[in-house]
Order: structure tokens, then sequence, then C-alpha cells
């Protein structure tokens, strides 16, 4: 499991989920498929924006759940999305 925060904000996050090609974008993470997510949008929107805050669940925030696909790609795949996030 990884987070990622990305510098320029909620939509440098949201570009970076556009832009993947092998991760799904899922509300929940687990399976052997790599799965990425943006939990203040997912899996904590019915939190409060400053609870979330509290929790360190900002909107930049992207959480990925690595599957088994080959490093590689999935490293040269997040390359080429955070080029364009």
């Amino acid at each position: 499991m990884l987070n990622l925060r990305l510098r320029d904000g909620p939509a440098a996050a949201e570009r970076l989920l556009d832009a993947l090609s092998i991760p799904y974008v899922a509300p929940s993470l687990g399976g052997v498929k790599t799965l990425v997510l943006q939990p203040s949008t997912t899996s904590h929107v019915g939190l409060r924006p400053e609870e979330r805050r509290r929790l360190g669940i900002t909107d930049e925030l992207v959480r990925v759940s690595c599957g088994i696909e080959h490093a590689d790609d999935l490293i040269e795949d997040f390359r080429l999305a955070l080029e364009q996030a």
C-alpha cells in the first residue's frame, strides 16, 4: 500500500487517476489487480473536511494498492501519468 500526495493539489490527483492505464480506480482496496483511489472523494467522503484533514486525508492524497502486475509496467505507467498530473 502506498500513499502519494501530489504537490499540485486535488486536480493533479484527479489527472493522475485519469492518466493511469494499468490500475483500476476503485472505492476500496484489495485483490490481485493494482487499484488506486482518492480517499477524500471515495472511502472517506462521508467525513467532514476538517475531520479528513485531521486524519491526513487531504484532497491531493492518492492511495495505491499494488497488485501482481509486473513492477516495471507499473513504474512506467505511474511515470507517464505523473508527467501529466
